[in-house]
């Protein structure tokens, strides 16, 4: 039996608390307006996670191209892969040699988390527990994560998360760099490899005056884009993103712009390139009346009007009529269906009126004419007394 109800009344700490308590196994669909995030657990464990909003396999690939561990095109070619092989992108970037086991592990962690605590910012929606899991998780590479640090990593960001975004113009206000951060040198221009596989140093500041986060959060934004889609491609979490990106606001290194924020094009997203793109489908003028002709034609010509047809499926439209078969058992059926259907003359008009005359009278006797078997038997008179002679 499926455990539904609302947010209202079940907040989600208490959900997944219960579930890891009760060590349940089964999917969690969370669902708010025309979002949803599902969550599955083993064991009272989260095992994946998932979001019709930010696919696990586009994010990843997303994020591996910021970090710089591919680049766009080496993903537009796996995404190709991928569609004609069906094999996860992760599977395709293990083989590729791009990525290593731990990487791999650690971005999957990295993006389940991320989805998991913008979830819990919900304050309405509605749930939905299955006690099934889908066949095809990915247990070789998604380490399975306790409950309990996902449920201190999201206290921590509901406390944090409201002076956040007070320092926020807007999710969906698009930013740009101002002319001051347009002439600034970061330290990761100049030096990407090695900041990018961890071996630049601490999180601290350097030439440029801002941390290494604050550095990569502004190289996002080469191009205007809004908040929101920075989100998705950053390397951060939500709330860290969101932080740096109020700094920089601050600092007076990113600006709001006006006006509607152009499209930036990423291709290996499937609307940001043309291979990719599924090619608008347009009917030739002449497709419908061949449609037509194709229904009429064999219509006309295969609908029989005569009940000698070899088709008699099609032959079942025509009107039925009384067959004569020369088996005895059937013969005799017949006769009590036409007895039993005109008693009077047994039938036999009603068979010539189908076409079909008997021959002769009708076998069957009329049962109207005999004996009722169920009246009660007439007592024999009784006999007359004998007259003595004297």
């Amino acid at each position: 039996m499926a455990l539904e109800g609302s947010l209202r009344d079940f907040d989600l700490f208490s959900l997944f608390n219960m579930i890891k308590i009760q060590g349940k196994n089964g999917t969690l669909v969370l669902s708010q307006g025309q979002e949803f995030v599902k969550v599955f657990f083993e064991n009272g464990e989260i095992v994946g996670c998932d979001s019709n909003q930010v696919r696990m396999e586009d994010r990843l690939g997303t994020m591996l191209v910021r970090l710089g561990r591919l680049t766009g095109d080496e993903l537009l070619a796996m995404v190709q892969v991928q569609r004609q092989t069906l094999k996860r992108m992760g599977t395709l970037l293990l083989e590729s040699g791009k990525v290593n086991p731990s990487d791999l592990q650690d971005a999957l962690f990295n993006q389940a988390t991320s989805i998991l605590h913008r979830t819990f910012r919900w304050v309405e929606g509605d749930y939905r527990f299955d006690s099934m899991l889908p066949p095809d998780l990915d247990r070789d590479h998604f380490v399975p994560i306790p409950v309990d640090t996902v449920l201190m990593e999201a206290a921590r960001i509901q406390d944090e998360w409201p002076e956040v975004e007070r320092r926020l113009p807007g999710m969906d206000t698009p930013l740009g760099k101002s002319p001051r951060a347009q002439a600034l040198h970061l330290d990761i221009d100049r030096d990407v490899s090695s900041l990018l596989d961890g071996k630049g140093g601490q999180m601290q500041h350097g030439s440029s005056g801002l941390t290494h986060e604050q550095e990569m959060v502004l190289s996002y934004f080469d191009h205007a884009q809004c908040i929101k889609d920075i989100v998705q491609v950053s390397r951060y979490e939500e709330l860290d993103t969101c932080k740096a990106i109020a700094d920089l606001l601050e600092a007076g290194l990113l600006e709001p712009i006006t006006g509607e924020a152009p499209k930036v094009v990423r291709p290996w997203v499937l609307d940001g390139h043309p291979d990719l793109t599924p090619q608008e489908w347009e009917s030739n003028r002449f497709l419908w009346p061949m449609v037509a002709v194709g229904f009429l034609v064999p219509l006309a010509l295969y609908v029989p009007h005569h009940r000698g047809s070899m088709n008699m499926g099609l032959a079942s439209l025509q009107p039925v009529d009384v067959l004569v078969v020369p088996e005895g058992p059937t013969r005799l059926r017949q006769a009590w269906a036409l007895r039993m259907a005109s008693p009077g003359d047994g039938g036999v008009a009603l068979a010539k009126h189908l076409g079909r005359p008997l021959d002769g009278a009708n076998p069957v006797p009329d049962l109207a004419k005999l004996p009722d078997p169920m009246a009660p038997p007439i007592p024999a008179p009784e006999p007359a007394p004998v007259r003595k002679n004297r």
